[in-house]
């Protein structure tokens, strides 16, 4: 059983992306020197078995579902091992609501993983709640959404990350300073600008220096990473999803949220949910003063 360390915590699925998820924990894991817990979980469905003969309908398929659940867990386990001969791993197999299963895990894990589709940003407005638009801005922990790897994305891509100079962003920089750092790639600071904000003069010049002062410390704290700097023009989500065609992982900073129902449509951290084509890091909200 994992101890009192927080482990990166991914979740099991059947669904395709599922291996790649469990290969990029089991990866962070390693590199952080974290357990990996790997959960598995039921929507709706009873994991024990109900008090019913072993010929009610009720009996067997709950039967199945505890047995496939278990399939799973063992065969991520395995595939982490491969990767990972000696990671620390504990499996779970639960049930219920997997968004608010995922928010309990959630508090007791150093980051957190999941499988996710890739979608067109314009449809990220009308796809259905899911886990991940769940959990965006509730953990105290990173959220990292794995998509399936893009053909011609090197391994040494660097990490890109979105810095605007905000206290949102600020945890987003760090994080990517550190994840480029682990993984001995570099790294790209990327700050968006509208074009009504770019249209004053000396405006993109004052963007270049502001980006360049705000990531100094990190510079010195990180002298191995390589790092580039971009300015651009547009709308922030569509740049930083453009941007990530060409990235290992897209690092963004997220609000503080007043209610866990509250919906952050206009932010650029959930208008990429379903719009990136590396995998998503969404860094924790800065803590409040």
């Amino acid at each position: 059983m994992v101890g009192s360390r927080q482990a990166v915590l991914v979740e099991v699925s059947d669904r395709p992306l599922g291996e790649h998820a469990v290969r990029w924990a089991a990866d962070e894991a390693a590199l952080r020197s974290l357990p990996l817990r790997l959960l598995y979980v039921q929507a709706g469905a009873a994991i024990t078995l109900p008090d019913t003969g072993p010929e009610s309908r009720a009996h067997t398929w709950a039967t199945h579902i505890h047995a496939r659940g278990e399939t799973l867990l063992r065969e991520a386990r395995d595939q982490a091992l491969r990767h990972h001969p000696g990671l620390e791993i504990d499996t779970e197999l639960a049930s219920g609501r997997p968004p608010r299963v995922l928010r309990e895990a959630a508090g007791s894990a150093s980051l957190v993983v999941l499988p996710t589709p890739r979608h067109a940003v314009a449809d990220s407005l009308f796809t259905p709640r899911d886990e991940a638009d769940a959990l965006t801005g509730h953990p105290a922990c990173p959220v990292v959404l794995v998509r399936e790897p893009l053909p011609g994305v090197p391994d040494d891509a660097p990490v890109a990350v979105g810095a605007d100079g905000s206290p949102s962003a600020r945890p987003a920089v760090d994080l990517a300073f550190e994840e480029a750092s682990l993984r001995g790639v570099g790294l790209v600071a990327i700050l968006v600008r509208t074009p009504r904000d770019a249209g004053r003069t000396d405006a993109l010049a004052e963007a270049r220096a502001d980006l360049s002062e705000s990531l100094a410390a990190h510079r010195e704290r990180y002298p191995g990473v390589e790092v580039r700097q971009d300015v651009l023009v547009g709308d922030p989500a569509a740049m930083l999803a453009s941007a990530s065609r060409h990235a290992r992982c897209l690092v963004v900073g997220t609000r503080r949220r007043s209610g866990l129902r509250e919906a952050l449509i206009a932010s650029t951290s959930r208008s990429l949910i379903h719009g990136t084509d590396c995998p998503l890091i969404i860094a924790p909200a800065p803590s409040a003063p």
